[in-house]
């Protein structure tokens, strides 16, 4: 199993998974809530499960032995060095919504540290595919080699994120609140559209919380991989614990570092 081969089955589980959930989009869906703590809606559409069951089931066909995590099934547990990790739609508020910035994400961990991973987003037409040594753009056939922005003066960073409603404690909506005041520019609703933007050099910085662990380790290896920096609010390697920033460059992320320990 070489780089290669990791990288061409990647483009096929993202050709694959994109025949279901482009079948579904801008489709009349059956959704389900997930969300039994208040109003609020965490939905799931026959799309979401189809596509990983497909994903899962070409994976274990050819690594019958390597583990998988997902976001709709139970995780999978077998060889432990080998762990793969699957969000077929992420933005499925998006997917639902008509707004076609939702994509698959899928990555592969390799002895505990995110190795390679893919972002596709197949009504964009776009799609990121990386290692931690290089990552790429694929769009229109063709396929280009990517980094992030040399932007370094952090008052002209542009900053996004998905929604507010990520933000839910004293804690953290004071970390967006401060961050939001020192750079030059905020924008919202990107799911994971966002860190194909940023690991391409249009986004700067990206700051998230209340992830799952499927839906950050498959850009880890594609921002590394681009040039840039990312950690938890801690600035440590971990990438299971929700929350995370990623920068164009270590200056800006010790910077943004810095201002969430002057929360604390």
């Amino acid at each position: 199993m070489n780089d290669n081969d990791i990288f061409e089955f990647l483009v096929f589980l993202a050709d694959q998974s994109a025949k279901i959930t482009m079948k579904n989009f801008r489709q009349k869906l059956v959704t389900t809530n997930k969300n039994t703590s208040n109003y609020k809606i965490d939905p799931v559409t026959d799309a979401d499960k189809n596509a990983e069951k497909l994903i899962r089931r070409l994976i274990e066909e050819k690594y019958p032995d390597h583990s998988v995590v997902g976001e709709e099934f139970s995780s999978k547990d077998r060889d432990p060095r080998y762990r793969w990790y699957i969000d077929p739609i992420d933005g499925t508020r998006s997917f639902i919504s008509g707004i076609p910035l939702w994509g698959t994400l899928i990555g592969l961990e390799i002895d505990g540290s995110p190795s390679f991973g893919i972002i596709d987003n197949p009504s964009t037409k776009e799609r990121y595919i990386g290692s931690t040594s290089v990552s790429y753009k694929i769009f229109d056939g063709h396929q280009s080699i990517i980094r992030t922005s040399e932007q370094s003066n952090i008052n002209d960073l542009k900053f996004g994120y998905t929604t507010e409603e990520m933000f839910d404690d004293d804690f953290s909506k004071k970390v967006l609140a401060n961050v939001t005041q020192v750079v030059g520019m905020t924008r919202t609703g990107g799911d994971c559209y966002f860190y194909g933007l940023l690991a391409s050099g249009y986004l700067d910085l990206i700051i998230e919380n209340n992830l799952k662990p499927f839906d950050i380790i498959p850009i880890v290896p594609i921002i590394i991989g681009a040039g840039g920096f990312i950690s938890d609010w801690n600035g440590h390697p971990e990438y299971k614990n929700g929350n995370i920033i990623v920068s164009n460059n270590s200056r800006n992320h010790q910077q943004i570092l810095d201002i969430i320990e002057q929360v604390r």
